[in-house]
């Protein structure tokens, strides 16, 4: 499985590494808790950084409901300071409304995620791909080695633009993720990977992305939870 999962990823990243990408760096830090039965609520803070120096900076809020034992609803708020290049910072507010599925096959975590966000207040009316409209479709996947602290995991991530405008109405962007996530006594989550964002049916544009993630849950559920979960909000 381990040399299996590494010739995917250089598959995943060696065509975009021949072309001239943007990188960024991209930090979260968070904590949860669940101060009742199927609630958790989340803070996390992000900030992402590229060779201009921190392009992007937001706290998100967000709760999370179990509807049932695969299926959980959720919302999150934003607020956005974000740049593109060395121009002002431009700020907004974002809601995400998302819906969750997970089912456990073995030792493979299968997951989907469908996302609605929706900006608003924006200050500045130059474009920032961090103030889209969009729906998200987001499969993925995790595996759970046997012996193994790190467990792999991947997702393709899918951005419709419902807007009318020229350009509006059909998928502008993928977002593929590749990476490990590993917890300590489920309190402590890390993860750490590399997304690779390609614009479609757009202007080109390919952007590459180094990950790093940590999130405290102050009070765990009582049954034991499926690793990586709850630390990319992306």
């Amino acid at each position: 499985m381990k040399p299996l999962l590494f010739t995917v990823v250089l598959i995943l990243f060696s065509h975009a590494m021949a072309q001239n990408l943007d990188q960024e760096v991209w930090l979260e830090s968070g904590i949860s808790y669940q101060p009742i039965k199927r609630w958790t609520v989340n803070g996390a803070l992000n900030q992402r950084y590229n060779q201009y120096g921190l392009a992007t900076i937001f706290p998100q809020f967000s709760v999370k409901y179990k509807l049932t034992k695969w299926l959980r609803p959720s919302i999150d708020y934003r607020w956005i300071a974000s740049r593109e290049f060395l121009e002002p910072y431009q700020s907004s507010h974002r809601l995400n409304a998302n819906l969750q599925g997970d089912y456990s096959i073995q030792r493979f975590d299968v997951g989907l995620r469908l996302r609605y966000q929706y900006s608003f207040n924006r200050i500045n009316s130059n474009y920032d791909a961090e103030f889209d409209q969009a729906w998200r479709i987001k499969p993925s996947i995790q595996y759970n080695i046997k012996d193994f602290p790190l467990s792999p995991s991947f997702s393709a991530d899918f951005f419709y633009d419902p807007s009318n405008h020229a350009e509006g109405k059909q998928f502008t962007r993928i977002r593929y993720y590749a990476g490990f996530d590993f917890d300590i006594q489920r309190v402590h989550k890390f993860s750490f990977g590399s997304y690779l964002d390609q614009w479609i049916n757009t202007i080109p544009r390919t952007r590459l992305m180094y990950s790093l993630g940590y999130s405290f849950a102050i009070a765990a559920e009582k049954k034991k939870a499926p690793k990586g979960k709850d630390i990319r909000t992306l």
